[in-house]
This record gives structure tokens, sequence and C-alpha cells, in this order.
């Protein structure tokens, strides 16, 4: 009788602890799965979201004189992937009543068409528009980027799944704002005359 009431109480205390372990197992599924819904709904709202162009320097001065060309930088933000980086298309074209610089090509130009006196260099996933002006004038442009977005290689294919469920139809080429900014060329510095002394 004594044997018996000492397995029935090893059977309890398995199943207790089995018990316990199925347990755990569900609250750690639990919370794997809503860390996997926190990750494709951030995901999702990162391509929901337009791609923007940054410029920080909006307006500038550039030497005539000077034989470094004038650069200025241009950044997208929300691209997610290298592959997207990789991708993205910038474009530069003269904002309408400005006037052209000499050599300024009809159409404008693009990081992978330009011209002898102007570039737009890709550097990761940054550009550098790389200008030499010629003429006195100030400048305004216009630019903007386009890109086609790439989700993300690394999720198995039930994940990628819910995350074009979640994303729906937004399309995935986006085009960014569009940004002016201005280049005031001119002659800075120079010989100066000196005023004529008389003596008497």
């Amino acid at each position: 009788m004594k044997k018996n009431m000492v397995y029935f109480v090893m059977y309890i205390v398995l199943i207790t602890e089995l018990l316990i372990v199925i347990t755990e197992r569900d609250d750690l599924q639990e919370a794997e799965n809503q860390i996997r819904d926190k990750m494709l709904n951030t995901l999702a709202q990162i391509y929901k979201k337009p791609i923007l162009l940054s410029i920080p320097e909006l307006y500038s001065d550039y030497n005539l004189g000077n034989k470094t060309p004038k650069k200025v930088v241009m950044t997208p933000l929300g691209l997610y992937s290298d592959q997207e980086k990789k991708n993205v298309t910038f474009y530069i074209d003269v904002a309408p009543k400005s006037p052209k610089p000499l050599g300024w090509p009809e159409g404008g130009i693009t990081n992978k068409d330009s011209t002898k006196y102007f570039k737009i260099k890709k550097e990761g996933g940054n550009a550098i528009f790389v200008a030499q002006f010629r003429k006195p004038g100030k400048y305004k442009f216009h630019a903007y980027c386009e890109v086609q977005r790439v989700l993300p290689e690394y999720l198995p294919e039930h994940l990628l799944k819910e995350l074009k469920k979640q994303i729906g139809n937004t399309n995935l080429h986006q085009k960014s704002n569009t940004v002016e900014f201005v280049v005031n060329a001119k002659r800075i510095g120079g010989l100066k005359k000196k005023a004529a002394k008389w003596s008497l």
C-alpha cells in the first residue's frame, strides 16, 4: 500500500512538473509571437513611410576663381537595406525661372547621366552634387530621389508573406520630396586697388 502511495505521489509530482514546463513553453511562445508581431509591424511602418531627401546646405556661395568644384551633399532618409541604398537614383534640374549654368544639360542630370562640369556621385547611400560653375549667377536647383524598395531577404517565407500582407497596397517604387537649394556663383576676393596718394 505504501509502495503504491509513493508511486502515486511521484506520478503527481511528474505531472505537476510537466504542466509547469508546458506553461513555461506556452508563455515563451507567446512572448516570441509578440516580439515577431512587433518586429513585422515596425518593418511594415518603415515601408509605408515615404522616403525623404535631406540637403543640409540649402544656400551656399561658390567662388568662380576656385579650381575646386562646388560640392553639395544629399542624403535619402528612410532607406532600410544596403540594396535599397544601391538602387536609389538621384535627380537634379534647374528650378523654373532660375538662370541656367553654362553647360547645364536639358532635362537635368542623374547619378547615371552626368556631364563634364556637373555630376552626381554616389557614396554609399548618399550622393554628392559636384559642380564646376563658370559663369556668375544665383542658381536654384530642384533635387529628388527615387528607389525601388526591397523587402528583407533574411525573413523566412511565412514572415515575408505576413509582412507583405501588413504593407498592403503600398507602392514599393517610391519618390522622395523635392528639395530646392541655391548656389550663388560669384567672384570672391581679388586685388583691391590702392587709393592714389599725391605729394607736393
